[in-house]
């Protein structure tokens, strides 16, 4: 099975940290968002995974090192963007690869969750969907409309004007191969959303969800919404063995130190991330993201 996740957005509401690292390579406790994501995705079935990159190529290379990029005995294929070709223009350029027999998963590149994609995938299955999103109604930006009643997608951000919406885009979805026929025709470096196909799609019925409140969802869009997820997730791996941390140093319970950090005396953290190899100066931080080349207030 396969999995495509969409890592070549620009990030601007995350600046200045995307200045600095792809979405999808935050610091997330003690390894990169994406590590997590494909950890879940392997529980869900996922053998092999497909990346679009656009900025910062060098980091995708250090994290998955060429000439076989794996991760976890999975094979990982990084597809370079020179500008970025937008949610449909990424997944029209990866179609070549994707076995047409079997669904492709499709997550956002800055989503930490443990949404149940294996139920996903079951209810595209059972559904006989073209297309099946995954729902929420709890949080984040309502404007998807469902009939639960038939498990179909009836409207999407009111553009066909039939439903404002009860629920939310979790940014994960199920599409079979044969959506790459409805494909606009233009250039291939030129992009495109998914937005019109789907809609497409959703005229003709073709479109299912499948809602799960009860699971952890988060979108680390921002810095707000990154530092927010870490200080509200339960993890024993806030401190990592290898930081370096004077017994003078004082570090409330939430704060997460990364490998290779450095606090000295004199350092008050509260509620803050310190990234990888970080010297932090002797001050009191509240509320911050501190990497060895900048410091972030969230």
């Amino acid at each position: 099975m396969q999995a495509f996740i969409l890592g070549a957005g620009l990030g601007t509401r995350l600046a200045p940290l995307s200045c600095i690292v792809p979405k999808p390579l935050l610091p997330v406790f003690q390894k990169p968002l994406i590590y997590h994501t494909m950890d879940h995705l392997m529980r869900c079935g996922v053998t092999e995974f497909m990346v679009n990159t656009s900025q910062l190529e060098v980091m995708w290379e250090r994290a998955f090192p060429f000439p076989d990029p794996e991760y976890r005995g999975c094979p990982v294929f990084l597809s370079h963007e020179e500008k970025p070709l937008d949610s449909g223009g990424g997944v029209r350029k990866i179609m070549p690869r994707v076995n047409p027999r079997e669904p492709l998963i499709v997550q956002n590149g800055d989503i930490l969750s443990d949404f149940p994609v294996s139920d996903l995938l079951a209810e595209h299955r059972r559904a006989g969907n073209m297309v099946t999103m995954a729902l929420r109604s709890v949080d984040g930006k309502i404007n998807v409309g469902f009939d639960a009643n038939t498990g179909r997608i009836t409207d999407m951000r009111h553009a066909l004007g039939i439903d404002p919406g009860s629920y939310q885009f979790a940014g994960i979805y199920i599409m079979q191969a044969e959506v790459a026929q409805l494909f606009p025709d233009v250039p291939e470096d030129e992009p495109f959303s998914m937005m019109p196909i789907w809609l497409n799609l959703i005229r003709r019925g073709q479109v299912g969800g499948y809602v799960a409140n009860w699971c952890n969802w988060h979108e680390l869009g921002s810095p707000k919404d990154y530092l927010n997820a870490l200080l509200e997730i339960t993890s024993r791996e806030r401190i990592h063995p290898e930081a370096v941390i004077s017994p003078a140093a004082q570090i409330s319970e939430d704060c997460v130190v990364c490998q290779g950090a450095v606090i000295p005396a004199g350092v008050k953290l509260d509620d803050c991330i310190v990234w990888p190899r970080t010297h932090v100066q002797p001050g009191q931080y509240s509320r911050m993201i501190l990497t060895p080349r900048l410091t972030v207030q969230a």
